[in-house]
């Protein structure tokens, strides 16, 4: 008993920033200053859109693991895109849901599904439904990191740069940009 509260205390911690929604200042006032200046403008913005997007989805799904049939309500929570960057999808409340990264990871590898209940706080395209990702729409984790290892290797040899994990996922959110957000 004694370890599901502190589980439970340190779940409500960890989700404490999500609870209400920090002014911008007052979001990036807790960052550690060296991260934060090599930010440009553009991406510190899109940071703040999906933490207050974050914010929204978390709160409208009340801190919890949507899928019914969840195995471990303990895992750290993830956002679901319901339909895919990839295909078109948009960083919406209504094109999000709160899963835990157990059932996340568990979907995306394909050994899993996810069953949603016919709640109002739902978004309307996903009450009561279940989704099962097919063959085709399963991602390659391993050779996501083996690209990523490889354009860090290049980036060395070929820039002198030495790039940081970090600043690789930086640049991961910066490649999934919409190319029309840019304007000459």
């Amino acid at each position: 008993m004694c370890g599901f509260k502190s589980r439970r205390f340190h779940t409500q911690m960890a989700y404490e920033i999500y609870h209400k929604k920090l002014n911008r200042a007052d979001y990036f006032s807790k960052w550690d200053s060296d991260n934060f200046t090599d930010l440009t403008d553009t991406i510190k913005e899109r940071i703040y859109e999906k933490y207050l997007l974050k914010c929204e989805v978390f709160i409208r799904d009340s801190f919890k693991c949507q899928n019914t049939d969840c195995r471990s309500p303990e895992s750290p929570l993830t956002m679901h895109h319901i339909k895919w960057q990839k295909n078109g999808g948009k960083d919406t409340e209504r094109n999000n849901v709160t899963l835990c990264r157990a059932c996340h990871m568990r979907y995306h590898k394909g050994k899993g599904v996810l069953i949603f209940a016919n709640s109002e706080h739902l978004p309307a395209h996903i009450r009561g439904h279940t989704f099962k990702i097919t063959k085709e729409d399963k991602i390659d984790w391993k050779k996501v990191r083996s690209e990523m290892k490889t354009l860090r290797k290049n980036l060395k040899l070929q820039c002198g740069l030495r790039i940081s994990w970090d600043q690789i996922a930086i640049l991961m959110k910066f490649l999934e940009m919409d190319i029309n957000e840019f304007e000459d």
